[in-house]
């Protein structure tokens, strides 16, 4: 079994049958088991530290951390990124979240993901990353700090990305970490235009 996200409009819900499904199945492979369900309101850094302490309690069989949140602290996912990549040995991880823009765009690369969610996609970015230019940046960014508040910058730079990828537009690992640097000056209440900025000159400089 291996690590994955699951997108669904109830975490704390689907953290239960999911857990139980695995209990089901790993009993009918007749091996030990054991699952640690974190389930938060926000998933903060001290849950992740404690996560991090308990991964490492050694159990003879499979174990499973499923956390699920419908929103996860950016300092945690942080605290969380390493060991979710290189989980010890027969550990692995399932986060239960509502939406990707809850997650950091490298903890959403690393990780498959399964979506179990009553259909509400991302709004459409607000920009053509086809045609546009440096002139119409500079007029959706003047937009963005009169328009958005935290939460739907949060959006923006989730729809940003997935329209990127709906171009094919290739971003070199630095452009996509950008995008988590964005995520976590967002936690900070930076200005949205500020905080826009560098992904779509990124974006630009990619798009060639």
């Amino acid at each position: 079994m291996t690590s994955q996200i699951i997108y669904t409009n109830t975490p704390h819900d689907e953290v239960q049958s999911y857990r139980a499904f695995l209990e089901a199945d790993f009993k009918a492979q007749n091996t030990p088991f054991l699952a640690e369900v974190i389930c938060e309101d926000e998933l903060k850094i001290e849950h992740a530290h404690e996560i991090k302490r308990r991964c490492v309690l050694k159990f003879a069989g499979q174990k499973a951390f499923l956390i699920a949140t419908p929103s996860l602290n950016i300092f945690a996912q942080n605290a969380l990124l390493k060991i979710l990549e290189e989980p010890p040995k027969n550990t692995f991880f399932i986060l239960i979240t509502k939406h990707p823009s809850a997650l950091l765009p490298t903890i959403r690369s690393r990780l498959p993901h399964t979506n179990k969610h009553t259909k509400t996609p991302l709004p459409p970015f607000g920009l053509d990353l086809k045609t546009c230019d440096l002139c119409t940046l500079y007029r959706y960014l003047q937009n963005a700090d009169k328009q958005f508040n935290q939460e739907e910058v949060k959006v923006q730079i989730a729809a940003l990305l997935e329209a990127v990828k709906q171009v094919g537009i290739r971003l070199n690992p630095t452009q996509l970490a950008q995008f988590d640097n964005a995520l976590y000056a967002n936690a900070l209440y930076l200005r949205p235009s500020y905080n826009l900025l560098p992904l779509l000159l990124s974006v630009l400089q990619a798009r060639g």
